[in-house]
């Protein structure tokens, strides 16, 4: 059976289908669990085949995914893309009060325009290169020039706890700008330097600010986020609660976490400084009890600290780094959060038609300056970064045009006419006449001399300089410059070289030229003429330099479903009678029963004192009498198992309990 790509909401699962999925959702988050795992979560609360019979429906459906690593191991997931809507499970189900918190007195502000800065960034990669040493790290030159074009401070991410290789050598904030465009597909590591992929590149300046921000938002959530559930819990609550904000939309960190242990998705011991690595979660599966009796608690009550907290801290202060949302600190020393973008729009679906490109314009300035607002589409201000000097970066980009700006445009490949073109297109209110009049002269002066790259003929003697002259293969080709030489051009080398062995003067070879080729920036036409495709940004698995720990792109994804008859060996061997009646067996045959049910891993009715109840039997014990070892489950997710050890004469009447009874 092939899975589906059916797009379901939760409440149209089964019973045992939520219960799985919200048990696995609490513990694991999207983060991988083993095949065995899901049955252990839900233990005492459905046999095991119940379990198995709810996953197969939820990877049906598609609310789990699998992989199956070289030796066959299966492993399950819940997708990313899921956990938005099982975060609003949560909420819905319990729902949340008094998020908002008091306007801080300290606030630190999300740093704003980082898609300009990356775009920056990539322009000054695309002119100087970012050559790798012999080991494979980057020039010292050229990293202490990506040191100064990162938008990024070291203090706003070292709380990640990012690994990396050559740590020693790469500060934090330029790795992580640097992995981000290689995240993105717009970088990708050669044997000798960087490169930029300009298909990509060409889709990425096509997209609108907000597109290019969601794929950023996706990398930072997955690949700078840490990879535990606990953390990755937080990061999404911290998303969904934006809705529940305040007048000003400051959340409460304290009051989220609260309510976080309050449903089980993060540990007991992020209550104190303990960090010990076996994390014990509370039970998964809180009463209403333990919910209302937190209620009762304030927020001061709970001593958040230790290592998780300072992982949260450093999350708040990557977002705000990277320009998604402030954090403050208020009178009573109260962490708490307000996001200035869309989260739900960010963590949508991405859609092709939600692509709005900007279409506004710039201003030139009689000083030169050209002010860049927000909303100048950004294949524009790619051919600005390339004839143009950046002044500042913010919401509004301050170029300035010199002389140097447009000879280096017109050595890097810009026609010469194409920049005085570019912005009277482009300015809102025109070009000032003598901006004009100087962008035509710098741009008409540059070219009018130029180097050409030519090779050298040298004879040995005036004889054969002569008979290579009067070749009529020749003719046209060579230029004489002396007794014994002749320029020729690169292109023409080739040809050149069988026509001189053709009559016996076939040169030798000379070492080929180490000068780097002519350097020429990307992109310079109008975007829409070229055949830019769908680019997959902040793809999983794309080779960074963050080692992120996430493994599942390496396996192969399982697309195919087990027959549920599997479940169930041996079937036609098993007396129809005991699925379907409830009835007094003799002590050997309930023993036969129960054992029945453990092999298939399955529950039994049971009557006891004439109630009916649901056994999972765990074990069988001998004995005179015999006895059973397992649990009373109701099958509910409100209620926790009773384990217990029961002997025949404990119940009156019994059935096995199957699906196709």
């Amino acid at each position: 059976m092939d899975v589906t790509t059916t797009q379901g909401n939760w409440n149209e699962l089964s019973a045992d289908e939520l219960l799985v999925l919200r048990r696995c959702f609490v513990r694991y988050a999207a983060q991988p669990m083993k095949e065995e795992e899901p049955m252990q979560v839900t233990q005492g609360a459905l046999s095991g085949v119940e379990t198995k019979l709810a996953l197969h429906g939820l990877r049906s459906r598609g609310w789990l995914e699998a992989v199956t690593k070289s030796w066959g191991e299966r492993i399950l997931y819940i997708p990313v893309d899921r956990l938005p809507a099982l975060y609003d499970m949560l909420l819905e189900q319990t729902p949340m009060n008094g998020i908002h918190t008091d306007h801080p007195i300290t606030v630190h502000e999300a740093m704003t325009g980082l898609e300009s800065e990356l775009l920056h960034v990539l322009s000054r990669i695309a002119i100087q290169g970012v050559p790798l040493t012999a080991k494979g790290t980057i020039h010292k030159r050229s990293l202490q020039k990506l040191n100064e074009l990162t938008p990024f401070r070291p203090e706003d991410l070292e709380g990640l706890g990012l690994h990396y290789a050559h740590a020693e050598l790469y500060p934090v904030q330029t790795v992580v700008m640097i992995d981000l465009l290689l995240s993105l597909g717009l970088l990708v590591k050669e044997t000798v330097s960087f490169r930029i992929q300009e298909a990509e590149l060409a889709t990425w300046i096509r997209l609108s600010a907000g597109q290019m921000r969601k794929h950023i938002f996706d990398t930072l959530m997955e690949r700078y986020g840490k990879a535990e559930a606990p953390m990755q819990h937080f990061r999404y609550m911290l998303c969904a609660v934006s809705q529940y904000g305040g007048t000003d939309g400051w959340i409460s960190i304290q009051y989220l976490l609260q309510w976080m242990l309050q449903v089980g998705l993060i540990p007991q011991n992020s209550l104190s400084g303990d960090d010990s690595t076996n994390s014990a979660f509370i039970d998964i599966v809180p009463t209403i009890a333990n919910l209302k009796g937190l209620e009762d608690e304030t927020v001061s009550d709970f001593n958040f600290n230790g290592s998780f907290m300072e992982d949260i801290m450093g999350w708040l202060k990557a977002l705000t780094a990277f320009g998604m949302g402030d954090w403050g600190q208020t009178t009573s020393g109260e962490i708490c959060f307000r996001w200035n973008v869309s989260v739900t729009d960010l963590l949508r679906p991405y859609n092709d038609e939600d692509t709005h490109q900007e279409q506004g314009a710039f201003y030139v300035q009689p000083d030169f300056e050209i002010l860049v607002p927000p909303d100048v589409a950004y294949d524009v201000r790619w051919r600005l970064e390339c004839c143009c000097e950046r002044v500042t970066g913010d919401r509004m980009v301050v170029y300035r045009i010199t002389r140097e700006s447009i000879t280096e445009a017109i050595e890097l490949g810009m026609e010469a006419k194409e920049i005085p073109a570019l912005l009277d297109k482009y300015s809102r209110t025109g070009v000032p006449e003598h901006v004009r009049l100087a962008v035509e002269q710098w741009a008409g002066n540059v070219g009018r001399t130029a180097f050409a790259t030519v090779t050298l003929l040298r004879c040995g003697t005036q004889e054969d300089a002569d008979m290579v002259a009067r070749h009529p293969a020749l003719e046209g080709l060579l230029e004489r410059l002396g007794d014994k030489d002749f320029m020729i051009p690169v292109h023409s080398a080739d040809r050149i070289r069988k026509a001189l062995a053709a009559i016996g003067l076939s040169p030798r070879l000379e070492p080929k030229n180490a000068d780097e080729p002519a350097h020429h920036y990307p992109l310079l036409t109008e975007i829409e003429n070229l055949d830019a495709g769908r680019s997959l940004f902040s793809q999983e698995g794309r080779a960074g330099l963050v080692y992120t720990g996430r493994t599942l792109h390496f396996y192969e994804q399982e697309h195919t479903l087990p027959d549920p008859s599997g479940y169930f060996p041996e079937r036609s061997t098993v007396p129809s009678s005991w699925t379907k009646e409830w009835r007094s067996y003799h002590t050997s045959t309930s023993r036969q029963l129960m054992e029945q049910a453990i092999r298939w891993q399955a529950a039994v009715g049971l009557r006891i004192s004439g109630k009916e109840v649901k056994w999972i039997p765990e074990s069988v014990v001998s004995g005179d009498p015999w006895s059973v070892t397992g649990w009373y489950a109701s099958g509910m997710d409100e209620e926790t198992p009773s384990r217990a050890t029961l002997q025949p004469s404990d119940w009156s009447d019994m059935r096995l309990l199957v699906p196709f009874t």
